[in-house]
């Protein structure tokens, strides 16, 4: 059986493995190569996540052959403000760039490709370039629903100016997404809850549930049922963390502080703006960016995810499970992983949920280790990188172009 052939088109460069976003398109870097299929990837090495290319060389080129094209996709005041008057959302047009355009098209018409991989929204702008240059099928992968991201910010904005913006890129979000759904020849949705959404916006979409994977150990991680000190670790620059976490600190951080004096919680993540900062107390510790996640999320004792608003898998969480700690998070943080409350997680929804959730954690360390051995057993039987890689390689099979 011959290799396939496939060409991956991302908006970032998956690296360093520190956020949800990066080690989700990692998983498919690496789960293509290590199944057999002869992967290329062409990335935007953007302003956002520039990677030097000696870290191409020691991390990623192992897996695939490797392009990567500079795009300044940084927000500037006055393109922002003259696309109030466009149709399409700002959040994509950052990403369209001509150098990348022609970099494609020398790939498509020097190679075969069996699947194009369209990894994320923002490269769903080159689909018709794939279709005018290439037979080959297109994949899209939606790590999320982003439009369903930005109307839930949206709903939660108080101030009225920017509440309109928000609303304004989720419509334009919305249609663009839709467009790309009608073009790929298959959309793999990361939720059950995501693919609904996509077929209420475009029926006949054709849709495969993939879900995010991990290399799950097959032993749960040993010494590993610490209860304290609680921990959050996530990108501060993808907006339903930074304001899932403003409103923990600020709805329900006063009251574990009053109920909880002797309680630690330890923040870690990249790019944590300065006022997050004012809310460091004796209770909350902000450890700012660390080295290691994985040594981090060890060291620490029980998880919280606190999100009110996203869509897709909380990667993080998967990452938890998958290193056996219980974790308490709300229904929305939750969301996809058909994960059961009080079996294998906990969920809080308001400040006295989590109290309350924290305080059966407190009282209660053997309901922490059967919480955290049941998330490791179903993480394990639901979400191998390997097994849902494979199964998503024999449908490329059986429907090449």
């Amino acid at each position: 059986m011959s290799a396939l052939r496939i060409l991956m088109l991302m908006n970032r460069i998956p690296y360093p493995l520190n956020d949800g976003g990066a080690i989700g398109s990692f998983n498919f870097v690496k789960g293509y190569a290590e199944a057999g299929a002869e992967v290329t990837v062409l990335a935007m090495n953007t302003a956002k996540h520039y990677v030097p290319r000696e870290k191409l060389q020691e991390n990623l080129l192992k897996f695939a052959t490797w392009h990567d094209v500079y795009v300044d996709n940084r927000i500037k005041p006055l393109p922002a403000f003259i696309n109030l008057f466009k149709s399409e959302s700002y959040i994509i047009e950052r990403f369209d760039s001509v150098a990348y355009s022609n970099r494609l098209k020398d790939l498509l018409r020097s190679n075969f490709f069996d699947w194009v991989h369209i990894d994320g929204l923002p490269s769903a702008l080159y689909i018709d370039i794939v279709r005018q240059h290439s037979k080959a099928k297109i994949a899209m992968r939606a790590h999320n629903v982003e439009y369903n991201i930005w109307k839930r910010i949206a709903e939660k904005e108080q101030h009225p100016i920017r509440r309109w913006y928000l609303q304004k890129q989720s419509s334009r979000l919305r249609n663009f997404e839709n467009e790309a759904w009608r073009k790929v020849d298959v959309t793999l949705p990361i939720s059950r809850e995501d693919e609904i959404l996509i077929h209420a916006d475009v029926p006949h979409a054709k849709t495969i549930i993939v879900p995010a994977g991990w290399d799950i150990p097959d032993m749960m991680p040993s010494g590993n049922n610490n209860v304290f000190p609680l921990f959050f670790i996530g990108s501060f620059d993808w907006m339903p963390n930074l304001q899932g976490m403003k409103w923990f600190m600020e709805m329900i951080l006063p009251k574990l502080s009053a109920a909880f004096p002797e309680l630690k919680i330890h923040v870690a993540g990249k790019k944590i703006p300065p006022d997050i900062y004012q809310y460091k107390s004796s209770v909350l510790h902000i450890a700012g960016e660390v080295p290691d996640a994985k040594e981090f999320m060890l060291n620490h004792g029980v998880m919280i995810v606190p999100i009110i608003s996203g869509s897709g898998i909380r990667i993080k969480i998967l990452e938890a499970m998958a290193l056996g700690k219980c974790v308490i998070a709300t229904s929305v943080a939750a969301e996809g992983l058909g994960l059961t409350n009080g079996k294998n997680i906990l969920i809080a929804d308001d400040a006295d949920g989590f109290i309350h959730q924290i305080q059966m954690c407190l009282t209660n360390k053997e309901l922490v280790n059967t919480i955290a051995r049941n998330a490791f057993a179903f993480a394990k039987e639901k979400y191998s990188n390997r097994e849902i890689i494979n199964s998503l390689l024999n449908y490329y099979r059986q429907n090449l172009p």
